[in-house]
């Protein structure tokens, strides 16, 4: 039986953890901030705020389950916005995910993909069916540091880059950062991704696809079940899931 120390030193480890999750309740595009999806207080507002940020369910928990539906676009990835929606971001252009927090420890790659929507906006597309997705982004380990620590000591914010070459059209970006501070245990990993409705403007021809989330990732993907703790060489020669960005894009 635990005693009132234990018990309470369970309850603040258990707080802290929840407090330390991340999300994304603002981006940037060029010089203009554009709302994201706050989890403090758009779960709470009737009718819901329609924001370009895929909404998820009220708190900034992660995924276990690389196979899960919500591996897509973070937790509640059924419940498609109630209205459209976009960010417009020109081809060649980037966009930055402003994060509340990320806690340093948190090691692992920050991944970067897109999937073209079928329609003029992604108001009515998942995602979740076929293999719309390609990966257009990704980073890892570099220099003795992990791409989460370096989002934590850029203020939070991590830039993503739009290739210019890509079709003009609505598009979902998916970013998505992977914690592997437990990932030496077999379902350890934790996955925090959130989408972001965008229309791409003056782009080119190219039109990627080729992965599916869910799908692309397995729970034993040399990339997902690591040891983050084994040393500095078996760190740099880390795989990030997913595989390599799509060969053709221009940046």
């Amino acid at each position: 039986m635990l005693g009132k120390s234990s018990i309470f030193i369970t309850a603040v480890a258990f707080a802290t953890q929840v407090i330390a999750h991340g999300y994304v309740p603002q981006i940037k595009i060029g010089t203009q901030y554009i709302a994201g999806w706050d989890v403090t207080k758009d779960p709470y507002v009737t009718p819901q705020p329609i924001r370009v940020v895929r909404a998820t369910k009220p708190d900034s928990g992660y995924i276990a389950d690389p196979l899960s539906g919500d591996i897509t676009c973070s937790i509640g990835n059924s419940h498609l916005p109630p209205g459209p929606t976009q960010a417009t971001v020109a081809a060649g252009g980037s966009v930055t995910m402003l994060w509340n927090t990320w806690p340093l420890g948190h090691y692992g790659p920050v991944m970067n993909y897109m999937a073209r929507c079928p329609t003029s906006d992604c108001s009515t597309f998942k995602g979740d069916t076929g293999s719309p997705w390609f990966k257009i982004q990704q980073d890892s380990y570099s220099n003795g540091v992990w791409a989460s620590d370096v989002l934590v000591n850029n203020n939070y914010s991590y830039t993503v880059h739009i290739s210019r070459n890509i079709a003009s059209g609505a598009y979902l970006l998916r970013h998505e950062n992977l914690a592997l501070h437990a990932g030496s245990n077999l379902g350890g990993a934790q996955f925090y991704s959130i989408c972001v409705q965008l229309t791409v403007t003056g782009g080119g021809s190219l039109n990627p696809s080729g992965l599916s989330f869910p799908g692309v990732y397995k729970p034993t993907d040399p990339g997902i079940l690591f040891n983050v703790y084994q040393g500095d060489a078996a760190n740099r020669a880390y795989v990030p899931p997913g595989g390599p960005v799509y060969s053709g894009l221009q940046f």
